[in-house]
């Protein structure tokens, strides 16, 4: 016979009587006391876990003991939050895998952390190697992975392997960004010249453990052991002894301490030098870091169930109960099998719709019942639930379409949250990439490591961005390569096109015309020129009409007011030097020679008039020296042309008509001996005052500044 207990502890038999009649006033008595039991029973039992009892609570108390967390956990161990680091861990990568809003959330963040990842050097040569290097590493995918676990598991064990790279696969990797078989050439070693870091593999934290646990972390010195879980300890041993030769060879490749820790259930130590660990905000007395999920374990779990609950209320949303009821007790009154089965022949024959005509006694009676569980079916329970793991996650309500609750409208405050979040997985990203940079660095001997690059990390406005990097490469501030790279434009593609179009245009002979460029050079030339005085208004072609009786213009007012002569001046001293006032020279004057104020113009007459006679000049001095184009001259021959040019300029008149027969004019005459020299010490003087060697740009600069001073002396 079956018995059970109370919470009071006392037995129950499975034979016992739910109900109690009674037929006369002593067992009426007895009946109510056993009521009276009962109630009392049920009114003061009391549920409690292993570690609490209330069976001892006096009724003199006013509260009623609350039923803690703990108490819930014991109850429904899987619906607890685990303690463990390992568990924690596991459940932070089982939420990761199930729930799609903590997926999402997660990969968003980590490829916005490591968005745009590069590297530069300031050799183009050196940056050439680190590029080919970091796509041979898959830099960009390790950079994801990094941040991707850091934010979801907040553990990420890493173990590097190396390889040994010859000068002439270096040379290579510098010339080209080609990927060939490297195999032949590569060998795995300890740390030596020439050995860079080749591959890495992320390692699974759960199978590694931290060697001597929480001393660790007193010593300061922690060092990792990986251990294999038995259903691959198992596998690699049954691979070992497999008949297939590829299985074999699977496991032949496989390092001597992995088959030495299959075999003999032991751990591996992993080498200090290639094992680098990182971690999400962990203290320093923590053994594993607290996954950035774990403060939101209870709401996800929450979450679970409430897609649970809707699953279940899915099953009973169209349920409906319908009673008949034939006789009634009241009234002593109980069907006979005749009628039960007329009335279940009446029902089945209804096929469900329409209206059903019965023809009854008053001894039959209808109840329906139905149920509202459709009600709880709905998005609004999920919003408190859903808001409390945005907030954990770091992610503001106005991006995730919850707006609206108390204490979200402040959009400065969320996204302060979710940027610094991502700061600080990008901070881990360089941490990392630095140390293996001054690795590769170290083993190639080069004497500066590459730097790494991000994209700006901007939620706002990206064209004021990009405004603002324009504005500030207009300014020097920036280079104009790192606006290329900000555009995703390649900055080496782009000067080779920018060079070809500029080619192009040349041989068109077409002007680009922007706010940065001159839309026409010869106009400007001339209206300095007019400016100046140099030119005569018809040498520019302004027709000019006759000038009416009494109009002067601004020149000849000054002139006439110069002639005047000052008022109340006081006569000349003697012994003053100079032709006394209102005296005639006694000697004859020099002849008067025109030199402008400003000698731009002519400056930029000569600069213009170089591209000219080099125009002309050009064929027959490749023909003389029996050359193809001018970069096949040596330096002897090219500063023989130079000086040739130089000449035929000083021979031209400034301003004057620059024809081919003018040009041709120019190679007849020849300069004085010390015309060459002093341009000579122009030159020489500049490149000792800037401490460098000039270019040609800026030494026909020069000559052109030097002809406009030997013209106007």
């Amino acid at each position: 016979m079956a018995k059970s207990k109370n919470p009071k502890g006392r037995s129950i038999s499975g034979n016992e009587a739910a109900y109690i009649s009674w037929e006369n006033e002593s067992e009426r008595s007895t009946a109510l006391a056993a009521y009276t039991q009962s109630i009392q029973e049920s009114a003061t039992a009391t549920f409690s876990s292993r570690t609490r009892d209330f069976e001892n609570l006096t009724t003199g108390l006013s509260g009623r003991p609350g039923l803690r967390e703990a108490d819930f956990n014991w109850f429904r161990p899987d619906q607890a939050v685990p303690d463990s680091p390992k568990e924690i861990i596991a459940f932070a990568r089982l939420a990761y895998r199930r729930i799609g809003l903590i997926r999402n959330a997660i990969d968003l963040m980590g490829d916005f952390a490591c968005q745009g990842v590069r590297l530069v050097h300031q050799n183009h040569r050196v940056e050439k190697f680190y590029n080919d290097w970091f796509t041979r590493v898959k830099g960009k995918e390790v950079s994801e992975r990094l941040c991707n676990l850091l934010l979801r598991e907040a553990n990420v064990p890493i173990r590097m392997k190396t390889a040994k790279v010859n000068k002439a696969k270096r040379l290579q990797m510098q010339q080209s960004l080609a990927s060939p078989d490297m195999q032949a050439i590569l060998k795995t070693d300890d740390f030596q010249k020439g050995e860079i870091p080749w591959q890495y593999h992320f390692l699974d934290p759960l199978t590694i453990e931290v060697v001597g646990g929480p001393i660790a972390n007193l010593s300061g010195n922690r060092q990792y052991a990986l251990i294999l879980p038995r259903r691959l300890a198992q596998h690699i041993r049954q691979l070992q002894n497999s008949q297939e030769s590829v299985e074999r060879s699977l496991v032949a490749e496989l390092p001597d301490e992995i088959l030495d820790a299959a075999l003999g259930n032991k751990r591996v130590l992993l080498p200090p030098d290639k094992t680098f660990v990182y971690h999400y905000k962990k203290d320093d007395w923590q053994e594993w870091a607290d996954p950035m999920t774990f403060s939101c374990f209870n709401d996800l779990i929450l979450y679970d169930r409430l897609k649970l609950a809707d699953k279940a209320a899915l099953d009973g949303a169209i349920s409906k109960i319908r009673v008949w009821k034939l006789g009634s007790l009241e009234h002593k009154l109980a069907p006979t099998p005749t009628a039960s089965s007329t009335l279940q022949e009446i029902l089945g024959s209804n096929v469900g719709g329409g209206t059903i005509d019965m023809v009854w006694g008053p001894d039959i009676e209808l109840i329906e019942t139905g149920t509202d569980v459709q009600r709880f079916l709905g998005e609004e329970k999920y919003r408190p639930t859903l808001m409390a793991i945005y907030a954990c996650l770091g992610i503001p309500p106005t991006l995730t379409g919850t707006f609206g609750a108390t204490g979200t409208t402040n959009n400065f405050i969320s996204l302060k949250t979710l940027t610094e979040r991502l700061n600080y997985i990008r901070g881990i990203v360089l941490e990392f990439w630095n140390e293996q940079l001054n690795i590769v660095r170290k083993s190639m001997g080069f004497r500066f490591p590459a730097q790494i690059e991000f994209d700006y990390m901007y939620l706002d406005d990206p064209a004021a961005m990009t405004n603002l990097l324009v504005g500030m490469a207009d300014r020097n501030i920036i280079s104009d390569e790192f606006v290329q790279r900000h555009i995703k434009a390649k900055p080496e593609m782009e000067r080779r096109r920018v060079v070809e179009e500029e080619k192009r245009r040349v041989s068109k002979d077409l002007e680009k015309i922007s706010p940065y460029h001159s839309v026409d050079k010869q106009y400007g030339l001339e209206k300095v020129a007019l400016q100046t005085g140099v030119v005569s208004p018809t040498q520019v072609g302004v027709e000019l009409q006759d000038k009416q009786k009494g109009d002067k213009s601004a020149l000849e007012m000054r002139n006439k007011q110069s002639r005047k002569a000052p008022a109340g001046k006081a006569p000349q001293a003697p012994g003053t030097p100079g032709r006394p006032p209102n005296t005639r020279d006694q000697n004859g004057r020099k002849p008067r020679t025109f030199k402008p104020r400003s000698k731009a113009a002519i400056e930029l007459w000569a600069k213009d008039a170089q591209s000219k006679v080099s125009k002309v000049l050009n064929p027959g001095l490749l023909k003389h020296f029996n050359k193809k184009n001018m970069r096949s001259l040596t330096a002897k021959e090219f500063e023989q042309t130079e000086d040739i040019k130089f000449e035929v300029l000083c021979n031209l008149e400034c301003l004057h008509d620059l024809s081919d027969e003018n040009v041709f004019a120019g190679l007849k005459e020849k300069l004085p001996d010390g015309v060459h020299r002093e341009c000579r010490e122009w030159i020489q003087s500049a490149s000792e005052n800037i401490q460098r060697k000039l270019s040609i740009e800026e030494i026909r600069g020069i000559r052109a500044s030097f002809y406009a001073d030997y013209k106007t002396r």
